[in-house]
């Protein structure tokens, strides 16, 4: 079956495969699949219900070519590898597995209980052993938040995986500010996540990621969205 993540509507252009509870989903390219005991796409400790699984525990992305795995539950989540090693998501956080072609989210419910749900990604970045899972503890300011909600704002609005995103002019001009003041925070929100391991935010890294986009621009809009940093609701702050 293929999850709401993926609309029918939209080519399907499979990253990954998810599995749960017997049951198999369909990562897109561009989506992003939520998982938790009630309301989302994949039931997460749902059947029989967990109370010590959240609601919504987590969202699961990709964004150039890694896995993107945010928290967004209550409780620590943990990332099971093929090889044995285990890696903590704490609450609110956001890891990403860039290096890992197969492994497991679980949660650890009633009595100890495991909820698990497997992952195999299609499209990894082979990277060095000791980066393939990156946790990440994101703080963004009033102004950042709103910046970068600016940005996404063409996507967020119509649903559409493939609108562009707003430049740093139209930026400016949405939150009346000058264009190289936008520059220069953006910059500084790239630099921090680029210090936590987002791969292909800097100049100055290797690889086709920094070649492709010079601006960058593009890169950080994706990976904002992949990582859930902004929804619709934030829409309301440039209200």
């Amino acid at each position: 079956m293929v999850a709401r993540g993926v609309p029918d509507a939209a080519p399907l252009v499979v990253v990954a495969r998810i599995t749960a509870s017997g049951r198999r989903w369909a990562l897109g390219a561009g989506r992003r699949l939520t998982f938790g005991r009630a309301g989302c796409d994949i039931p997460f400790g749902a059947d029989p219900q967990d109370l010590l699984v959240s609601r919504r525990a987590g969202t699961l992305a990709e964004s150039e070519g890694a896995i993107v795995i945010s928290n967004t539950g209550r409780h620590p989540l943990l990332v099971l590898t093929a090889d044995g090693d285990t890696h903590r998501i704490l609450s609110p956080a956001t890891a990403v597995s860039a290096g890992l072609a197969e492994f497991q989210i679980v949660a650890v419910g009633t009595d100890g209980e495991r909820h698990g749900i497997g992952v195999v990604h299609y499209r990894r970045q082979p990277v060095a052993r000791e980066q393939d899972t990156v946790q990440l503890i994101v703080r963004l300011t009033q102004t950042e938040r709103l910046l970068l909600v600016a940005l996404c704002e063409p996507r967020l609005r119509t649903g559409d995986n493939h609108a562009p995103f707003a430049t740093y002019r139209e930026i400016a001009r949405r939150v009346n500010r000058d264009d190289n003041y936008v520059r220069s925070r953006l910059a500084t929100v790239r630099s921090n996540l680029s210090g936590q391991g987002v791969p292909g935010l800097l100049r100055d890294e290797p690889g086709p990621a920094a070649r492709r986009l010079p601006d960058y621009i593009v890169r950080l809009g994706e990976w904002v969205l992949a990582a859930g940093l902004v929804t619709v609701v934030d829409l309301e702050l440039l209200a």
